[in-house]
């Protein structure tokens, strides 16, 4: 199985060039080789919208999906998402559980709402819940927050997600190693915990300076992520988009 994951868009709602980037010029140049690969599922982990949740930018990657026929795909929302707009555009209103879009694509595939830095109480319950379900099958999360603070210090000091303790203990209960997909740090990032694989993917934006306690802009080439998945094992990797 061959899954495309693709982070941190920001979209902006008009035709726009921010820090020297046109948003929606990278998106569709990643779509353009996606849609000539082999790949089974394509999931966007969050950040879809430049501003918090505009439906018209969710509209638009829609349309853009439809484009270049990428047919079998999820979201989830990031911080600058709007989860009930979400649902209703992308045809999701039976996944909305309040305000938190969060669910579950058999036979291991988790995804999380972490657009207020945090899941509620219920969301960490349903969590705890689908992973004892599924015990003795490695889970596959994808959330748009890195559970864990990874060493960027712009993004852990202001943006890092806020259950750290509480993720962890509920992957301990868990008897097989879990891997982690997710986005939110503008960097390639990947950390080993116990038994969580923790893998960042840069953004289709920029990357930040990793090094820097301010936002400063580190370069400008997007990325996608490629995992690769069999009986044996889980392989994945990043693809650059240069020019």
């Amino acid at each position: 199985m061959r899954i495309i994951q693709i982070t941190d868009l920001h979209i902006h709602h008009v035709d726009e060039v921010v820090n020297g980037v046109n948003t929606k010029n990278n998106f569709i140049n990643i779509l353009k080789i996606v849609a000539k690969m082999d790949y089974d599922l394509l999931v966007i982990t969050g950040d879809l919208s430049f501003f918090d949740g505009n439906k018209q930018v969710y509209i638009w990657i829609k349309q853009q999906l439809e484009k270049y026929n990428i047919n079998n795909y999820h979201v989830i929302g990031g911080n600058h998402d709007n989860a009930a707009i979400m649902a209703k555009v992308f045809e999701k209103k039976q996944d909305l559980n309040g305000d938190e879009l969060y669910y579950f694509i058999e036979p291991n595939f988790i995804f999380l709402d972490t657009i207020k830095g945090y899941c509620n109480s219920r969301q960490m319950d349903w969590f705890k819940a689908k992973m004892k379900e599924i015990e003795g099958i490695e889970p596959i999360v994808f959330m748009h927050h890195p559970p864990f603070k990874s060493g960027v210090p712009h993004m852990d000091s202001k943006y890092a997600f806020q259950q750290p303790e509480e993720f962890e203990n509920i992957c301990k209960l868990h008897s097989k190693k879990i891997f982690v997909f997710c986005g939110h740090y503008h960097n390639e990032i990947s950390i080993v915990i116990d038994k969580i694989n923790m893998f960042i993917t840069p953004s289709a934006y920029v990357q930040i300076d990793m090094f820097n306690e301010e936002f400063e802009v580190y370069h400008t080439v997007p990325a996608f992520r490629i995992i690769d998945i069999d009986d044996s094992q889980l392989k994945t990797t990043v693809r650059y988009v240069f020019d």
